[in-house]
């Protein structure tokens, strides 16, 4: 069972079904992610029609502990991405087949 999904992967996989050249298909790719990324810090959300929504949570900081070193830390504020699937994205994953 396969388990990650690279760039490489994506990539061939356009130049594969659609035709495009490798280069293409790369330039392809990482436009769609810069447009992806680019919308998702402007407006802190960002929703896909049938796939899902992706929002960004400012995380407040807190205490941490790291239990091999015994040590107590500050977990420092930060921004994380969320995402929640749409319910056709949600069905087209239960779906039997």
């Amino acid at each position: 069972m396969r388990i990650n999904l690279t760039k490489k992967d994506i990539i061939n996989s356009i130049y594969m079904q659609i035709g495009f050249s490798k280069k293409i298909s790369d330039n392809l790719f990482d436009d769609i992610l810069d447009v992806i990324v680019d919308n998702l810090i402007k407006h802190k959300k960002l929703k896909i029609s049938n796939f899902g929504t992706f929002a960004i949570k400012n995380k407040k900081s807190r205490p941490g502990y790291n239990f091999k070193t015994k040590e107590k830390k500050l977990i420092k504020e930060r921004n994380v991405v969320l995402f929640k699937p749409s319910k056709e994205f949600k069905n087209f994953i239960n779906e039997d087949d």
